[in-house]
């Protein structure tokens, strides 16, 4: 994992898992947040991430999303500046964490 961002898993509960991220995030980090968040969410079907504490450090495009590639269904949390760059149907945008946690007590459909 690079020295650059931390992800620290929060909860696990069944296929849930919530995971925060905190640091720099580039162009090149992205790609391996992205390789470091797939191996730690293979198992699971419903994923939060709490991408509140990243900083993004590019006007440039990402050249892959952050987040886990898989089947997942994604809740994130996270700067307004992931937003515009992804149309990724598996994820689902909080701006609250209130929200967050209800898509994460809710049940697996």
């Amino acid at each position: 994992m690079s020295a650059l961002f931390r992800v620290r898993v929060l909860a696990v509960s069944g296929t849930r898992l919530w995971c925060a991220v905190a640091g720099r995030l580039t162009v090149s980090t992205s790609s391996a947040l992205h390789q470091e968040l797939t191996a730690r969410c293979a198992d699971a079907l419903t994923v939060v991430l709490d991408l509140r504490e990243v900083r993004l450090f590019t006007d440039d495009p990402l050249l892959e999303p952050p987040w886990p590639a898989g089947s997942q269904t994604i809740h994130l949390l996270a700067p307004s500046g992931l937003r515009a760059q992804t149309v990724d149907p598996r994820v689902h945008w909080h701006s609250e964490l209130e929200t967050a946690w209800q898509a994460w007590c809710a049940p697996s459909s």
